[in-house]
This record gives C-alpha cells, sequence and structure tokens, in this order.
C-alpha cells in the first residue's frame, strides 16, 4: 500500500489545474509580480509595445495603488492607476467617489487616452481558462471601454455604462454596468494576457474608475497528454 502511494500521488499532482487570480496574487510591493505586471499605455494605443510598467505605489486608507511615477495626487504621474482593496470588506476609494469591493482591483485610465493596464505573462505551454469580469464602480457612472487580449488580438471588448458595484453602497444603474467574459484557449509560454481599461467613448477619464476580477487558469493535461479540462 506504501509503495502504490508513492506512486500515485505524483500522477494526481501532475494532473491539478492551476489558478492565477488577479487580486489574489496581487502585491504593492512587487512589479512584476511573479506572472503580473502592473502598467499602463505609453499612448491612446493597446499595441504591446506601447506597455510601460508603474513605479509608484501609494495607499489611500484602505486602497494601494499603482501610478506610472511619482506625483503628488491627481496630475503627472497619478494616471492611469491600478488599485487594490486589501481588506475583507468594500471600501471607498479616493475622495470617497467609488467604491472598491473586499479583494478587487480597480482601474482608471488618463484623461489623454492612455490606457489602465495588467499584463499576464503565461508561465508555460497548456490550455486556459480565462475568467473576467468588469463593473463601473464609480458613483458618478464609469463611462469605459474594456478589453482583453491576447498578444496583440482581441479576445473580448466591451464599454462600461453604469455602475455596477457593491449594491450597499449605490444602486446598479446605466445601460451596460457590467461586461463578463469567460473562455478557453491553448497558450505559449511568454504568451501574454492583457487586461485592459480605456477612457471610453466620451474620451475623458472623469468618474471612470472600473473594477475588473480576472482568474487564468492552466487546466490539467488528460489522458495521454491531452491538453484540456
Amino acid at each position: 500500500m506504501r509503495l502504490i502511494c508513492v506512486v500515485i500521488l505524483p500522477f494526481l499532482l501532475a494532473q491539478s489545474q492551476t489558478t492565477f487570480d488577479v487580486a489574489a496574487d496581487f502585491s504593492l510591493d512587487k512589479n512584476p509580480n511573479g506572472p503580473w505586471q502592473y502598467g499602463y499605455s505609453a499612448t491612446p494605443s493597446l499595441n504591446p509595445r506601447e506597455f510601460r510598467l508603474s513605479t509608484q505605489t501609494e495607499t489611500v486608507g484602505a486602497t494601494g495603488f499603482w501610478h506610472p511615477s511619482e506625483n503628488k495626487g491627481p496630475g503627472p504621474g497619478y494616471y492611469p492607476y491600478i488599485a487594490y482593496n486589501k481588506t475583507k470588506e468594500t471600501q471607498y476609494g479616493s475622495r470617497k467617489g467609488w467604491a472598491v469591493r473586499a479583494g478587487q482591483v480597480a482601474m482608471e485610465a488618463s484623461n489623454s487616452g492612455q490606457y489602465s493596464l495588467i499584463r499576464f505573462i503565461v508561465p508555460k505551454l497548456g490550455a486556459y481558462r480565462i475568467t473576467v469580469r468588469f463593473e463601473g464602480i464609480h458613483f458618478g457612472l464609469s463611462s469605459t471601454d474594456v478589453h482583453v487580449l491576447h498578444n496583440a488580438s482581441p479576445l473580448f471588448s466591451a464599454k462600461i455604462e453604469g455602475y455596477g458595484g457593491d449594491p450597499s453602497f449605490h444602486k446598479a444603474h446605466g445601460a451596460n454596468p457590467v461586461a463578463e467574459y469567460s473562455g478557453q484557449i491553448v497558450l505559449q509560454e511568454g504568451d501574454t494576457i492583457t487586461f485592459a481599461c480605456g477612457y471610453g467613448a466620451n474620451k475623458t477619464h472623469f468618474s471612470d474608475t472600473t473594477g475588473l476580477q480576472a482568474t487564468v487558469i492552466l487546466l490539467p493535461v488528460t489522458g495521454a497528454g491531452t491538453i484540456g479540462p
């Protein structure tokens, strides 16, 4: 019996799936953080060559931020930002204009059209399931464009119009307050999956904070080396 356990256990471990979660894995200390990169686009473009790493962190109340560079509040170096609520309760964002759920990431573009970007670097060849939820979380009603890309190719694009966050902070409102995507794709080592938030059709980032929940799951290999669920 002891011999059988030794043989079977490594096999079972090899079959288990690996989950990467943008919120559960979030770091305000490291960038890159394992397979995750927190950043923005240098121009109003989703071309992967325009990706830049954010370099500055700060904490406002219970919410932590990544900014492009050193700043003294909203202005140069502040936008686009990525925020994170590290607590177990919904919290107000800066200036109480928006609310971010427990363990949720938030994104906002710049007023010049630069995207807020979170990028996942694929660690190994395999079949992956990507599940994403974007939601408007600004009380002024978010108006943004959101995207999921594989390298330079779009997997998903949508518009956020309204508030779809924690209903105890503001009632759900708007034509399209939430956008969701789920799909399976075979990815190569070194590929990128990018989650993006832009300033929307009105071309202003005012009242645009948008929540992000996302997982990238490496699915187990089944049968005789077959990639799949």
